[in-house]
Parts: structure tokens; sequence; C-alpha cells
């Protein structure tokens, strides 16, 4: 697992928009990621249960603390590739999280986030304590260290892996320790990997980012370096530089800036001056080689055309968008100019006993020009919005997989499942795929599959073909959005009509959610070591009608029919 604390990226901003902002975002990020969506979210320490009361809750106990200008710390806790925590355990990791900072009494809100193969839980602590109201620094202010500690707490109780380069860990005797300086240096060395966010942009490109690339490449040659000059050189045969900036130093792959101790602690300015003495940059012109975009790993289908299709895409958007602006700036100009040239004919000359009637003309004037300045307005920001539409972000690479109806489908599952395993459900017979009418969902013919969308999203799918909630490849469905509960029941009544029965194959998480469906609505699954589940679950649902139906015949004392009258 990892713990990452997210800086304020507007310090100038009021208590009323930093609190807004981030529980919007924690609670509905499909706003500003239509990729991104809360699959979980719980609160801690408010009166009112509804989003809205407790950012109203928030912001009032924000303002108690009149010295502080920004009250509230945002964390994110993300778990490995596959790892799948449940309900009760993002609760139980939130509460391992607060109480390890001492917050537990501190209005909290959080949220389970779903973008990337990595599960990641943003919270949102305000640390005004609610009967003090003094401003709690946790960890006296060290609370990133308290942070890792309660990580590996984490890890500990609930069995995820942890971290190669990870600060803390449980003891035998239940206490918390660091592994040795050393030790975790070495493993940092062998194990490192990009920070998260660059880690989410590779798995939606499939491309190495310029700090994979200068990890796998310079890492080796920084803790060899012997002297500058042979450093430098054997860098640039790598298409990497390091150049001297300030009292630090950067890493360079490209064009593109990278912190050396993301590469390697070693490679540090200071680190680099104890070895190899003071910085010298190149003497003699480098040929520093030219690299082009390279994939995660090898055999990737289609990638290269994919890096290409995305680079027209991007370079068309460009040269569009620079047209554009170059058009309406002439527009601007144009406009300006003749309003200027109308004024200087209209209001020049002498006016002289005339002061009622060159105010009422200015006044005519100004009116007019700004209504002609909101028209263009108007015209180049609906120009705009036309060349956003024309220009859409262009598809993550699995996306793209599945537009490509002359490849096979198959290619996409590939790249989603490299990691973890994919969340299926699979029948004793090869049904062909047909579309079919299931619920709210829309059936769309691709290759040899059925892919099923959201009705809502219909109108993106020839666009962006990236909302897939399952798909129906004959034999087998396998269910992309299966965190959603509406997605799972629909693609459990599809196979239902195919097979009648069936088995299911994925992570607990989603086996318990089908456990669930099938005492509820009669699905038959055939997996063995699940029937001990489904009927229990039946029985559990049977007594909770029965106590349903038991509450509502039972008659009303007296007094209690009587009250009101």
């Amino acid at each position: 697992m990892v713990v990452k604390k997210i800086k304020n990226p507007k310090k100038s901003a009021s208590k009323a928009g930093r609190i807004g902002g981030l529980l919007d975002y924690i609670l509905n990020p499909e706003s500003k990621n239509e990729n991104e969506k809360c699959v979980y979210a719980g609160s801690r320490g408010f009166l009112t249960d509804s989003p809205q009361s407790q950012k109203a809750e928030m912001l009032a106990l924000s303002q108690e603390a009149v010295r502080s200008k920004d009250t509230v710390n945002h964390y994110v806790i993300s778990w490995q590739a596959g790892e799948q925590p449940s309900h009760q355990q993002i609760d139980e990791a939130v509460d391992l999280f607060l109480d390890e900072l001492g917050l537990n009494d501190h209005q909290t809100v959080y949220g389970l986030h779903a973008d990337t193969d990595n599960l990641h839980l943003h919270l949102v602590i305000n640390r005004v304590h609610p009967e003090s109201l003094k401003v709690i620094k946790p960890n006296k202010g060290f609370d990133i260290e308290a942070a890792h500690k309660a990580i590996a707490r984490i890890e500990h109780a609930q069995g995820w892996h942890r971290e190669p380069h990870g600060r803390y860990q449980v003891l035998e005797n239940g206490e918390l320790g660091r592994e040795h300086i050393d030790t975790a240096l070495d493993a940092a060395r062998k194990q490192r990997q990009p920070d998260q966010v660059t880690r989410d942009r590779e798995q939606r490109t499939g491309e190495k980012s310029a700090q994979r690339l200068a990890i796998e490449d310079g890492a080796a040659i920084i803790q060899s370096a012997t002297d500058w000059q042979t450093f430098h050189r054997q860098l640039a045969e790598k298409g990497i530089r390091y150049e001297k900036k300030g009292s630090g130093a950067m890493l360079f792959v490209g064009e593109v800036a990278i912190k050396p101790s993301s590469v390697d602690r070693a490679a540090s300015l200071p680190h680099l001056q104890k070895r190899l003495g003071p910085y010298q940059p190149p003497i003699d012109r480098l040929n520093i080689v030219e690299r082009g975009p390279e994939p995660i790993q090898a055999a990737q289908p289609d990638w290269e055309r994919f890096i290409k299709d995305r680079q027209a895409h991007y370079t068309a958007r460009n040269a569009a968008t620079l047209a554009l602006r170059k058009r309406q700036d002439a527009e601007r100009k144009q406009l300006a100019t003749q309003q200027k040239t109308k004024r200087e004919t209209i209001l020049t000359g002498s006016w002289k006993g005339k002061g009622d009637l060159l105010n009422a003309m200015r006044s005519v004037l100004a009116a007019e020009q700004a209504a002609e300045k909101a028209g263009l307005k108007e015209g180049h920001q609906q120009a705009s919005k036309q060349l956003r539409q024309q220009y859409r972000p262009f598809p993550d690479y699995e996306e793209w997989l599945r537009q490509q109806q002359q490849q096979q489908p198959e290619q996409a599952d590939v790249w989603r499942y490299r990691h973890t395993e994919p969340q299926r459900i699979q029948g004793d017979t090869h049904e062909p795929p047909t579309p079919r009418d299931i619920r709210a969902y829309t059936a769309r013919m691709t290759g040899r599959q059925v892919h099923y969308f959201r009705k809502e999203n219909a109108g993106q799918i020839a666009e962006q073909g990236g909302a897939v909630s399952f798909v129906d490849k004959g034999r087998e469905i396998d269910i992309h959005d299966w965190r959603n509960r509406d997605c799972v029941l629909a693609a459990l009544q599809l196979s239902a009509q195919k097979w009648g029965d069936f088995r299911i194959n994925g992570n607990p998480e989603y086996k318990a959610m089908c456990v669930e469906l099938a005492a509820e609505h009669g699905f038959k699954i055939n997996n063995p070591e699940l029937q001990t589940g489904i009927e229990n679950e039946r029985q559990r649902l049977q007594q909770a009608r029965a106590q349903a139906v038991q509450k509502e015949t039972v008659p009303q004392p007296v007094h209690e029919r009587g009250r009101g009258r």
C-alpha cells in the first residue's frame, strides 16, 4: 500500500472553496474525470448524513479556527494492482488511519475511487477538534510519518502486500519497526517504481513514462558513476542528461524533467558531489540519443499504430486550436479598430452647448459597442466549444483497442486483465452472442462479441467506446463494471436467459455480490463452494421478510392507534 498527502493546489482559495471542492470531487469524481468514479463512500464525526449537510458542518467548524486559512488535510491511500478491499475493510482502514494520526473524533469524509488497476481511497480530515476548537497538528506536524505507520498497521491487519520500500512494518511482538536503512535502500533500488500518478498514466496509454525510462536505464549508471564526464556520456547514450539547476539538479529524458531522487536516492546533487567531487558540466558536445515512445511491455497489440493515431489527433487539435486563436485575435483587433474609428467619427467635432446630447450619444454608442463585443465573445465561445467537440480527448489504449472493428476484440481484454483476473460468468455451451434487451442497457455488436452499455451513455458509444459495462463472448460474459450492483444483476439476468445455470469466476467481493443476488433473484449458480453461502443468504432473506410481515400484522396498542386524533 502507498499513502500520499495531497497539498492544497490553491492556497489562496477560501475555506468554502477548499472544502466544497474536495468533498464534491471525492463523492463525484466523474465531474472532473469521466473515467473515474466513487464506488464506496463514508464519513465520521458528523451530526447529519447528507453530503450537503456534512459539507456545511465541516465549513462551520472550520470557520471557528479564525487564525487558520486551511484546516483540512487530504490523503490518498492506494492498494496494489489486483487488491480489492471490501467495504468493511475500507471502514476498518479509515479507523486505523485516524487512530494512528490521533484524529479519531475529527470530521472525516472518504471515498474509494476506481479509474485504474489500483483502487485508491481519498480522505479529507478536518483538523479542528469538534469540542476544543483547536487546530490539531497530527504527530506534532510529522503527519506523513504517522501515515506510513498507519499503512503498516492496515497491511498487517488485513493481509495486503507490503511495498518493498515501505518505511514501517509490524514486528512479531506487534510493535512497529523500521527496516534497516541499507536493506530498504537495496530493496528500493531493485523494486523502485514510478509514483502512483505516473503509473496511472502508463496504464491509460500503455507507454513507458520518462520516469520509468530514467529508472530502468539511468539508475545503474548513477550507482556506478566514477567521474562526471563519463557519467554525462553514459547517460547521453541512453537519451538522458543531468543538469545543475540552482542549488540542485534535474534529470531530463528528452525535454521531460524528472527529480533525480525519484530515480535513485544516490542521484541527488549532494550525493553525487560527495562521490564525484564538485559538479562539472559536459566538456565536449554530447550526442544525446533521441528516444521515441516505448511500450510498457513487449508485444502490445497495434501499439505503434495507437501512438501514431494519438500523435496525429493531438497534432491536428493543436494546429486547429492555434489557427482558431489567431483568427479570434484578429477578429477582436478588427472590432476594436472599427469601434474606435466609429467613436472618433461620431464624437469628434464641436459639441459646445450640446452636453446632454453628447452624453446621450456616448451612452447609446457604449451600449451598442458592448453588445457587439458580447456577440463576438459568444461566437468565439461557441467556436471553441465546437472545436472541443470535434477533438475530444483521445481514447485510452484499452478503449482504442475496443474501437478497432477489424481487430480481435479479445486484445482489449488481454490488456485489461494482464495483472488481474476477470470477473466472469461462464456457461456450459457456446451460445452465439446476439444483442438482447437487458434492463437499462444498450447492446452493440463488436466483431464476434456483444458489448452492453448503460443507456444514458449510448450517445457517447460511437465517439468514445470506453463505457462498456459487460461483454457477451458466447460461452462467457466478462463484467467490466463489476463494482456496480445493477450491472452485475443485468449480466446475471443475461446469463439466465442464455444458459439457465452457470458458474462465476472472480475475486471474493464480486463472488459475494453474486451470492446475494442469486439468493434474492433465484439465479442458479453452479459453484460448489458458493452453495452454502447462497442457502444461508436465502434463509436470512426469508427471515427478514417474515419479520417484516409479522411487524405489519401485529395490532398496534390502543394509545398508539388513537394518537393524533
